[in-house]
């Protein structure tokens, strides 16, 4: 089956290759940097297995570094093999359940949107073309299945490895196994079919339950989110109409969509579109199936994002990966009514290539703005100017730049704008150092403190300022701080150490050196101060 379909792949292969060829030497960027490049355990095979239920992608960056070590080519490599995948797998799809020429606009279309960009050029979305992945591969075989076992069992072992892929977004996916039934199959001979995949998205619902503590304190302690119920008649409406916009007319693209705020009349709008949009789906129960499929495999992939929990972003690019399917499918069957209609095939073939054409450069031109950190953090300071996090990066852009004056403008502008913003004031502190200006280096490091306990490098940061002062019980107070926060890091024990020799106490300052040389014998700064301390 898959050997007369090379033409059609090949030729899916070259538009993703011409369209992402020109991001494949980006930097790592943003959670890249955390996750990849300043973890020191991103090579250690054992870290694969401190997330059982999610080990995939640790084990493709363990793969990734021990091919081409901390290269970011290699690491963007694994989301252009899922997203490639993809791109075959709804070929094959559609061509199964339609046609091959409807397979192709599909297929094509999801290739290159650019509003999908964001999941393949940046190395931490990459977990949304996977995820995706595997869920068209477990909804394919299931499609092919009929009464073949070895179809059946693959399409539950891929369920499976989706969620392993992602906890939360394939959460609401088992229902599309029993609304193919219903549109294409026997809903009434089969249902029993659909049961294991019930059953595994039970299981990693309490998975996914469990671990919303975990959540929560990481959104409020990294993301400063508050917490508190939205409204979905306001959510929803602001969500999908956003996400509409972005497929059919993707110029403002972002990594942070904060630009939500609609005057009356264009929310009531919103309202509108949605409330047509969602009268449609129910009307074409009965007058359309394919429509009626689609648009809700649309919103069922869309769906886990759209809660009033504040776990998640209200609109994110990464988010609309896989639900942008359904979208394409609708608008697919609606380019074959019209060219049927019109009986001007070279027209519409002359139409449809210009998206392509249009789209691919969209994709292109926003792959740029992936390449660095300036780059990203200046393009999105032009798209959402109403994120505090854009302002907080820009002022590290500037600073780096050595612009302080600029830097400060920045952090300032992010406190204003989100005034519990310990990251922030920390890098305000950092600036205000960088300036000669220590007073007010301390009083943000406390206030950055006082938002995030858990910013150790603002203890240090302190520690330092008093140990410039000759204020070494306040020094070492801070760094014992920093320590208890982030107890392996070796160099803070280092300083540690340098404080009570400073203050005369000989013992402790060896009992610290002893310590941090039993962990890392080569440690030249320990070696030094244990021979200071022996004298």
């Amino acid at each position: 089956m898959i050997k007369k379909h090379w033409p059609a792949f090949l030729l899916l292969l070259i538009l993703i290759l011409l369209t992402y060829g020109n991001s494949l030497n980006n930097a790592f960027l943003s959670d890249d940097i955390a996750e990849i490049v300043q973890n020191p355990n991103i090579g250690n095979f054992s870290n694969i297995f401190t997330r059982p239920f999610g080990f995939i992608r640790l084990f493709l960056y363990w793969f990734a570094f021990h091919i081409g070590g901390l290269n970011p080519f290699v690491f963007r490599l694994i989301n252009i093999f899922f997203h490639t995948g993809s791109v075959f797998l709804i070929y094959l799809l559609i061509n199964h359940l339609y046609s091959k020429r409807l397979a192709l606009f599909v297929a094509g279309i999801f290739a290159i949107h650019p509003a999908i960009s964001e999941a393949v050029v940046w190395i931490s979305g990459g977990m949304y073309p996977q995820y995706t992945f595997f869920f068209l591969l477990s909804f394919l075989s299931y499609v092919l299945s009929g009464n073949n076992r070895k179809y059946y069992i693959l399409s539950i072992i891929s369920f499976l490895l989706a969620f392993m892929s992602h906890p939360q977004m394939p959460l609401l996916l088992f229902l599309v196994f029993p609304l193919f039934e219903l549109t294409f199959g026997n809903l009434r001979k089969n249902w029993q079919k659909t049961i294991p995949f019930l059953c595994l998205t039970i299981a990693f619902l309490l998975i996914t339950l469990s671990a919303i503590p975990e959540r929560e304190t990481t959104l409020k302690s990294m993301h400063y989110q508050e917490g508190g119920v939205d409204n979905l008649l306001l959510l929803i409406p602001t969500a999908l109409t956003s996400y509409f916009e972005l497929i059919f007319f993707p110029k403002t693209l972002t990594l942070y969509h904060s630009e939500l705020n609609f005057g009356q009349i264009q929310f009531v709008l919103r309202f509108l579109i949605t409330l047509t949009f969602l009268t449609g789906v129910l009307i074409s129960f009965k007058k359309n199936k394919a429509i009626f499929l689609w648009s809700l495999f649309f919103l069922i992939a869309l769906a886990p994002t759209l809660t009033p929990f504040r776990l998640n972003w209200i609109v994110a690019e990464r988010y609309l990966y896989l639900p942008i399917i359904g979208i394409l499918v609708l608008i697919g069957l609606g380019f074959e009514k019209l060219t049927s209609f019109f009986k001007l095939r070279q027209v519409n073939y002359i139409i449809l290539v210009l998206i392509v054409i249009l789209l691919s450069a969209r994709t292109i031109i926003r792959n740029i703005d992936w390449k660095n950190e300036d780059n990203l953090w200046i393009a999105t300071g032009k798209t959402s100017p109403s994120s505090p996090n854009t302002h907080n990066n820009l002022g590290d852009v500037y600073g780096r730049a050595g612009d302080k004056l600029a830097a400060l403008r920045e952090f300032q502008r992010a406190i204003e704008l989100k005034p519990n913003y310990g990251d922030a004031y920390h890098n305000l502190a950092n600036t205000y150092m960088e300036l000669g200006q220590p007073d007010k280096a301390l009083e943000n490091y406390q206030n950055a403190l006082k938002f995030n306990p858990n910013l150790w490098q603002s203890y240090q940061n302190i520690a330092a300022i008093y140990f410039q002062q000759k204020k070494y019980d306040q020094a070492l107070e801070n760094m014992q701080k920093a320590i208890s926060v982030n107890p392996k890091n070796l160099n803070l024990r280092v300083n540690l150490g340098v404080v009570y020799l400073i203050m005369g106490e000989k013992d402790k300052a060896k009992e610290t050196f002893t310590e941090v040389l039993s962990i890392d014998p080569s440690n030249q700064l320990a070696n030094q101060g244990l021979v200071e301390a022996s004298k």
